[in-house]
């Protein structure tokens, strides 16, 4: 695959029960659409000649003012973003790839950056970080040096499309409750087709639990038994007014593991493939579709699992054409969105 890489260090600076993060302001992508601002771990990209350690020590220079001694690495991770979803116009796609290391202050005085990407830089304190719009960063590393991590909808850093995003809000407005109390807002679609940054950015606005299909599909060929499971531990439970709660699915280790929560609401966001399926639809006040060009959703897809993840990609969509169409969920829906890019799927 053709593309561009960015490579990105960060710090985890942490000092009395607080941790040193930096807010970037968000920008606009050239089609309209923006990525949101919100705050992350201190540090930026590798400049041409920088080791990875240079390039954190300067970074967390640049835009706290302090300067850092850096201990291991802590985290690591990579992710894809297709050529349509870069700020810059480009024709070909971008690899994030991203190293947390642990670090300690030295020096220096707190001051916020200046002509740079972030516009504030704070302490904030561990028992506050959660209450923040804050990146996935945040969460793998607090995760990563053995703390719980974030429980909110984090941001992805992808563009959102602010003008479906305020058609979907427009139309819950006046919605009744079809589950108890609970409104819930099901943003169901094809694999690819960007359910989960609009699904992401809608249950931040809304200050509402996002509960991920993902979490609830009992593995590559489970996709059929995951609109009961919803059902039976997230939407029954939510309208008798009690406890819900679901155990979450392991991709790596192909077994249930642990139990997540979903906190008290008047509004909860489900996203995923199946999510106003079946018996979960009669609970949803709002079913929403977003859909995409199949070229476009494969390619996105398979530039973030990986080309081994071809044959699992290619399965899951069989039992979701079959599943929807039984369904019939696309016209049943509420809202429709097409996030599909103009142009070549690359």
């Amino acid at each position: 695959m053709d593309h561009d890489i960015r490579v990105g260090c960060y710090a985890w600076v942490e000092r009395d029960g607080a941790v040193l993060l930096s807010h970037w302001s968000g920008m606009p992508v050239h089609d309209g659409r923006s990525v949101r601002g919100g705050w992350s771990l201190v540090g930026g990209g590798l400049e041409p000649g920088e080791t990875p350690e240079q390039a954190a020590v300067r970074e967390v220079r640049e835009e706290s003012g302090y300067d850092v001694r850096l201990g291991e690495v802590v985290a690591t991770h990579a992710h894809m973003v297709p050529a349509h979803d870069r700020v810059a116009p480009s024709d070909r796609p971008l690899q994030i790839v991203q190293v947390v290391y642990r670090a300690e202050v030295l020096g220096g005085d707190l001051r916020v950056e200046q002509d740079g990407s972030s516009d504030d830089v704070r302490w904030v304190p561990l028992t506050e970080v959660d209450d923040l719009p804050c990146s996935a960063s945040v969460d793998l590393a607090w995760r990563s040096v053995g703390g719980p991590g974030l429980h909110q909808p984090l941001l992805q850093g992808m563009p959102v499309d602010e003008r479906a995003l305020a058609r979907v809000r427009t139309a819950l407005e006046g919605r009744p409750a079809r589950c108890g109390q609970v409104r819930v807002v099901a943003v169901d679609g094809p694999s690819g087709s960007g359910k989960t940054v609009l699904a992401t950015a809608l249950a931040r606005d809304l200050g509402a639990p996002l509960v991920q299909m993902d979490d609830l599909f009992p593995g590559w060929d489970g996709l059929d038994r995951a609109p009961g499971l919803l059902t039976e531990q997230v939407l029954e439970p939510l309208a008798r007014g009690a406890r819900a709660a679901y155990r979450r699915w392991d991709w790596h280790a192909d077994a249930w593991d642990g139990t997540v929560t979903v906190p008290e609401a008047p509004v909860v966001v489900v996203e995923g493939c199946g999510s106003s399926v079946g018996p979960a639809a009669p609970h949803a006040s709002l079913r929403v579709w977003v859909e995409a060009d199949t070229e476009q959703r494969m390619w996105r897809g398979i530039a973030r699992d990986g080309e081994a993840y071809r044959p699992h990609w290619e399965r899951w969509a069989r039992q979701e054409q079959e599943l929807f169409a039984v369904d019939g969920t696309r016209e049943r829906a509420d809202v429709v969105v097409d996030s599909s890019a103009p142009g070549p799927a690359r």
